[in-house]
């Protein structure tokens, strides 16, 4: 009875760690961790994020001064309507955060680009696109500089 027992507890435990192990990193907006980067687009991605939502649009952006690079979360994409390029320059307000495989990631606050400031979270890091695609108009905060 006592081996029954050992054995079950170990199969559970090796499930649980098989279950972690093969989930993404956790992410979350932390004000604390907020950074300004300005650098350029390498690359502009678009990638399922979160399971049953829209693709994010994610950009490549490499840092002017130290050629550091960052993945930039920026938004859905229905929610951004900003046209921009490869080899643009632009500013970034966000939430710094190691991923997976030691790449350096931003979860985006606010974007700098072309004499615009779009803001895509609030002070507090809560989405502007909360409440679906019906609400983005409520939201949607773009200023010129």
């Amino acid at each position: 009875m006592r081996r029954m027992w050992i054995f079950s507890l170990i199969l559970i435990l090796t499930g649980a760690y098989i279950f972690t192990a093969e989930q993404k990193t956790e992410h979350f907006y932390n004000v604390d961790k907020e950074i300004t980067v300005e650098g350029t687009i390498l690359e502009i991605i678009l990638e399922p994020r979160y399971k049953g939502s829209a693709p994010f649009l994610i950009l490549l952006l490499e840092q002017d001064q130290s050629k550091e690079k960052y993945y930039v979360e920026v938004s859905p994409i229905w929610f951004f309507e900003q046209d921009f390029h490869k080899g643009e320059t632009i500013s970034i307000i966000g939430s710094r955060y190691s991923g997976q495989e030691g790449t350096q990631n931003i979860i985006a606050r606010e974007m700098r680009s072309k004499g615009k400031t779009m803001t895509f979270r609030d002070k507090r890091g809560f989405p502007n696109w909360r409440g679906g695609q019906n609400n983005r108009q409520m939201r949607k905060k773009v200023k010129k500089y």
